[in-house]
């Protein structure tokens, strides 16, 4: 296979990488719909409101908000470190789809946030959120080592966009030991997102 065929292949993949990517977020916001509570679900019997439904079923429709704002913030990180690619790999394609899941995986645990202990709630989505970044965070580094990124894109944004993919990961593991502490603990610790992300853009700019 010639340089110029295999290039060509592997820009294809990145596209097939891309709808994958779209299906799965796609799928995901399907699932998030069904956690609102259907009207046969209520203990008051008989036709009810949809107000007094939700109400009921508060903590579905707190879990149905927290998963929509994920979808939202991951899909758009992920479109930002798809459209900068000029194509993909093996390796990048594996660890692209690893992030996927683990986005998958943390909705699973805002689902269940309600029926399993706190503590375990908590740091299932410090874990997840974790996992999520670090396989992102590795999909991009690989991508900028073995030159996949698109040749117009300058050094400072290649390593902006590797900065931010370092920033949560990190935060999640700190908020990790504080998930068996408190709830009140525990979102304080999130706030560690803001001196993490300044300390790795300084450390950037060195």
């Amino acid at each position: 296979m010639s340089p110029t065929h295999r290039e060509e292949t592997a820009r294809h993949q990145l596209v097939r990488l891309g709808t994958l990517t779209d299906v799965v977020y796609a799928v995901a916001l399907v699932l998030v719909i069904s956690w609102l509570p259907l009207p046969e679900e209520s203990q008051a019997g008989g036709a009810v409101w949809i107000m007094d439904l939700w109400a009921e079923y508060s903590q579905n429709i707190i879990a149905t908000v927290i998963g929509l704002v994920f979808i939202i913030m991951y899909w758009l990180r992920s479109n930002t470190m798809l459209t900068a690619l000029d194509r993909t790999d093996g390796v990048h394609t594996g660890l692209s789809i690893a992030s996927v899941f683990f986005l998958l995986l943390l909705l699973y645990v805002v689902r269940v946030s309600a029926e399993v202990a706190a503590p375990s709630r908590r740091a299932g989505e410090s874990v997840a959120v974790a996992l999520i970044g670090i396989a992102a965070g590795a999909a991009w580094w690989w991508a900028r080592r073995k030159s996949l990124v698109v040749a117009e894109a300058a050094a400072e944004e290649r390593k902006a966009v590797q900065l931010e993919a370092y920033t949560e990961p990190l935060t999640a593991l700190v908020t990790l030991p504080f998930a068996f502490v408190g709830e009140l603990a525990w979102n304080l610790a999130w706030l560690a997102l803001i001196p993490i992300g300044a300390l790795l853009r300084r450390r950037g700019s060195d």
